[in-house]
């Protein structure tokens, strides 16, 4: 971050440049930004009005206040005026999502002052710009330079009109991201019949086309409307909802989608790109296809998954497969939402052995049929879209899957659940160099990266330092769209932290700092100290991604530890559970660490951050304990009498550790969403529990209990 000195007439600004592109056209924009001369009313005593000026610092803790931070933002000062002397003002024609814009702003307002829909004189102007930067007739200053920014449908520009301000855009969407800006510079300073508005000039766009997050809300409609005001807060804009249950059949036969037409055009309305899920082919058994057209259902015993007689592979091959598909996809483009995801078979190996699909490998047939299907049904809603995503069942296959995709309208989401894939919180890159070519040659790739700590376990995971690493990855990869996941994929309340500081990086990713990003949430939070709290976030995050990122407590205390020791196998430092512990120091100063963040946790006072430096604490000296006794049990050179005294000393730490453990876990769910019920699977405590309990009984033909 850096902040510049303006040469105003006025009084020194601030000037947050934080991001500009290396180019031409961004210097420019920044010499414009720095010699722009503001209207009277911004100059306090001019007008008859009290502004406040911005200095550096000022000027850094206002934008705390705004998530993502926009990329070139030039704050003057504030403007504090009676909320009634405002009149909000929406261009003629305006759309609806222009219209949602003006009454959130218009709503925010009247809760915070009262005023209702006030008729001032000091308006606030918003719509899409004509060709010529004007709206309803009135010039606004930089919609002319929106056009050469990237993303130009979502760009926007806040600039100052000789009697207010002005919120435009090339776009519909550009107007809502521009407006919720200011909602959130605003916010902070309603209340009693008064009014702060910023003196400020803004130019902002995403790098990311598309950010959010997919999941199964559609079943709950509630729920659904929750995540669509929390992705528009954050100026997400991609909803991929999966609802297997939708994928029905009419009284012909034909295949239907019954879609939840009323939160999806909720979501429309507030610049959310809705995305339908189709579902992993190999389980579309539960949707009566292979009941009305048992052809299409996979032959032979690959077909079938081992331990799981309902996941079968569909016959691919056969035409019928791809006309259901077809109609699902026609299905879906009549009620609005033409563009489709659907999911390969996820499970490696599986295979058709129908004469027809027994040499061709099965999801080199589904990515076919899917293009087929995609074909039909696009001859009749040509707006129609698809994007087809891989999974840890098409590694070996990858590139063939890529070289079948030749159409801009067909789309490629990476996902792989094999580790270190997607769906694992490793250090290192996650993009193979294969997706990355491809997304620089045809100019689109998505992708599903996890936002939790494990795609199975709700654990406690405030990590900056993971979530500003995927998505500059993505970034710098040309990657187009991320879907984030978060574990159970309903629990948001949980993994606030590292959702909201997706759409602060996929925004801006080379804007705020780590620390700063922490500072700027717990403000927003409004939390009492937020300098304390992003002290403690950039303290914890290597030290969770450490944990987190050698995949523990999943998988490694789902067995593999207990099976280490009762296997007297010698522990690896560096690998498998220890895999970002190279040395015992490295552990040893993690938890050094732990407890210089547990004080300033207890200097917070905050329950739920005490709770979550407790539980990495507790696992860490659980990994700690893990090793010692591995360690010693393999060691034939020690004597069992001098074993049983080390390990007995050594399963007393474990125990203590996973006792506290678990009841740090327990108070952090309680803390963050004491009404969520956490199904078994993915609550950690059991799996934590059973480690402690499997390696004691591993240690009881020494005495150990």
């Amino acid at each position: 971050m850096f902040i510049k000195k303006s040469k105003s007439r006025h009084f020194p600004a601030a000037l947050l440049g934080l991001f500009f592109p290396l180019s031409v056209l961004a210097g420019e924009n920044s010499l414009w930004m720095s010699q722009f001369v503001f209207p009277d009313w911004a100059a306090s005593g001019k007008s008859g009005r009290s502004v406040s000026p911005s200095d550096k610092d000022s000027a850094r803790l206002w934008m705390r206040h705004v998530i993502p931070l926009p990329k070139m933002v030039r704050l003057e000062g504030r403007l504090t005026l009676p909320a009634r002397e405002i009149r909000i003002l929406l261009r003629p024609g305006a759309t609806d999502v222009e219209k949602t814009a003006a009454d959130e702003l218009e709503d925010l307002v009247a809760e915070k002052t009262g005023a209702v829909r006030p008729s001032g004189p000091f308006r606030i102007l918003i719509g899409v710009c004509d060709g010529k930067g004007r709206v309803d007739g009135t010039p606004v200053p930089g919609a002319e330079r929106l056009r050469g920014l990237a993303n130009t449908d979502q760009a926007y520009a806040i600039s100052p009109l000789g009697d207010g301000l002005a919120v435009t855009a090339l776009s519909e969407k550009g107007v809502y991201y521009g407006v919720k800006t200011l909602q959130q510079m605003m916010r902070p300073f309603l209340g009693d019949d008064k009014a702060v508005v910023p003196v400020t000039l803004i130019l902002d766009w995403p790098d990311l086309a598309e950010r959010g997050q997919w999941g199964s809300w559609e079943k709950d409609p509630d729920l659904t409307m929750k995540y669509i005001r929390y992705m528009a807060e954050r100026k997400m804009n991609l909803m991929e909802m999966q609802k297997w249950m939708s994928l029905s059949f009419d009284a012909g036969n034909r295949g239907a989608v019954d879609l939840d037409t009323v939160r999806r055009g909720q979501a429309r309305l507030r610049a959310i790109h809705d995305v339908f899920i189709t579902e992993h082919v190999m389980s579309l058994d539960r949707t009566g296809l292979f009941e009305r057209y048992p052809q299409t259902k996979g032959v032979g015993k690959k077909a079938y998954l081992p331990w799981r007689k309902d996941m079968v592979a569909p016959c691919a091959s056969n035409p019928d497969f791809a006309k259901v598909l077809s109609e699902w996809l026609e299905s879906c483009a009549s009620q609005g939402v033409p563009d489709v995801s659907l999911w390969l078979s996820e499970i490696g190996g599986m295979q058709c052995e129908c004469e027809k699909c027994k040499n061709t490998n099965q999801y080199i047939l589904e990515t076919r049929a899917f293009i087929k299907a995609w074909e039909t049904a696009h001859g009749k809603y040509p707006d129609l879209k698809i994007r087809i995503l891989t999974s840890q069942g098409t590694v070996d296959v990858n590139s063939q899957i890529l070289a079948e995709v030749t159409r801009p309208e067909i789309r490629v989401t990476y996902y792989s659940g094999n580790p270190p894939g997607t769906y694992y919180p490793v250090r290192e890159p996650i993009i193979p160099e294969l997706f990355e070519a491809f997304a620089k040659k045809n100019g689109w790739l998505g992708c599903y990266p996890l936002l939790s700590s494990s795609w199975k376990h709700i654990l406690p995971w405030s990590c900056p330092h993971y979530i500003k690493s995927r998505m500059s990855e993505f970034v710098e990869k040309g990657v187009t769209s991320f879907a984030g996941y978060v574990a159970e994929n309903d629990s948001n309340d949980f993994y606030d932290f590292n959702i909201t500081a997706a759409a602060e990086w996929s925004w801006n990713a080379r804007g705020r700092s780590e620390r700063e990003f922490a500072a700027s949430w717990a403000t927003c939070r409004g939390m009492n100290d937020p300098e304390t709290f992003a002290d403690w976030a950039v303290m914890m995050g290597p030290v969770n991604w450490d944990l987190y990122g050698s995949l523990v407590p999943h998988p490694h205390f789902e067995g593999t530890a207990a099976t280490m020791i009762n296997n007297r196998a010698k522990p690896e430092l560096g690998k498998g559970m220890f895999r970002y512990f190279p040395t015992l120091q490295h552990l040893d100063d993690d938890l050094a660490v732990c407890r210089k963040a547990l004080g300033l946790a207890q200097q917070l006072g905050d329950g739920a951050v005490i709770a979550e430096t407790r539980a990495v604490q507790g696992y860490l000296e659980m990994i700690r304990a893990v090793y010692s006794i591995a360690d010693v049990l393999s060691d034939s050179t020690v004597r069992n009498a001098d074993k049983a005294k080390i390990l007995r000393a050594e399963s007393v730490k474990l125990q203590d550790a996973g006792k506290q453990t678990v009841d740090a876990l327990g108070a952090w769910a309680k803390n963050v969403a004491p009404d969520y019920e956490l199904s078994d699977d993915a609550n950690p405590a059991t799996a934590t529990r059973k480690t402690v309990t499997d390696i004691a009984a591993s240690l009881r033909f020494l005495g150990i209990k």
